[in-house]
């Protein structure tokens, strides 16, 4: 074995050891974009480079944070392309009619007239197409599939708005929010009014399925929110089961302070980010 051969080895060794003393230039680069403006592009790279955090600090997958990253910085440079990958395409129908339903909105001019829904909906597609592939996390595809098609029927009701009817339908889930008190895991008063609401939705048809997100702000330590972010979905869940809904119909996950509504600094408190989003559809979807 060769001096240089042996070196290598060792280095790549190091590198499974200690991750962070290897780090990808592209991860890197995407944590350093001071993403601005409010069109398409800017709107897109700030999700991407939210998922490239999330898949990089939360699910230790550099192959996805990779990926993600790369798309954070060709979006920041005003790119955004909506194309999958040709494997995508053959093995996945469902991935492929999403992509041509919402290169559809973009050729009626999507991207201009309703440029945040859509950005959120070109990175939640990739999102839902990425975790699909890997299909191994079934909470995060019902996430991000949720995320496409709430982005995607807002992008539809704006061109419908704008007098530009979209001719095509999107499947719909129904989202319901909560919001909650700084450091707690009771909902915020106004709650009940949700919760019955989406017990009645998820108690209307068969086979119908919930997902609860919960989520917290930037305030408090990255561990204390991840804590506190389950607590809350697991407690919309019992507040739903005392509503009549069964327990088999519910999954809850914590996404901690990944994914905030409203952009915060660090430490930062927010009511709106200190949620749990409860996402209401048919078993195919969810």
């Amino acid at each position: 074995m060769s001096t240089r051969t042996t070196f290598f080895r060792a280095t790549a060794a190091g590198c499974l050891l200690a991750i962070a003393a290897c780090a990808n230039p592209e991860v890197e680069a995407a944590k350093e974009l001071g993403i601005k403006g409010n069109d398409v592009s800017a709107e897109a790279a700030r999700e991407y480079k939210r998922l490239a955090h999330f898949e990089d600090k939360q699910m230790w997958d550099k192959a996805s944070a990779i990926a993600f990253s790369e798309k954070a910085i060709a979006a920041a440079n005003g790119f955004v392309g909506t194309d999958p990958a040709a494997d995508q395409v053959i093995r996945d129908a469902e991935i492929a009619n999403a992509y041509r339903y919402l290169n559809h909105m973009r050729a009626l001019g999507a991207d201009r007239i309703a440029p945040k829904a859509t950005g959120q909906a070109i990175a939640r597609l990739d999102c839902w197409a990425e975790q699909k592939r890997e299909g191994d996390q079934p909470l995060d595809i019902g996430f991000c599939r949720d995320g496409f098609v709430e982005y995607a029927s807002a992008t539809a009701e704006a061109l419908k708005a704008a007098g530009r009817p979209v001719a095509i339908t999107a499947p719909m889930l129904r989202t319901f929010k909560v919001t909650f008190p700084l450091g707690s895991t009771m909902p915020a008063v106004g709650a009940d009014t949700v919760l019955d609401a989406a017990a009645a939705y998820a108690k209307s048809g068969k086979n119908m399925r919930i997902v609860l997100g919960g989520h917290a702000d930037k305030s408090g330590s990255a561990t204390r929110n991840q804590y506190l972010s389950q607590a809350r979905a697991e407690r919309i869940a019992g507040m739903l089961k005392s509503r009549g809904v069964s327990e088999t119909q519910i999954s809850t996950i914590g996404f901690g302070e990944t994914y905030p509504t409203v952009m915060t600094p660090d430490g930062q408190k927010s009511d709106e980010n200190r949620r749990v989003e409860i996402v209401i559809g048919p078993d195919r979807m969810l």
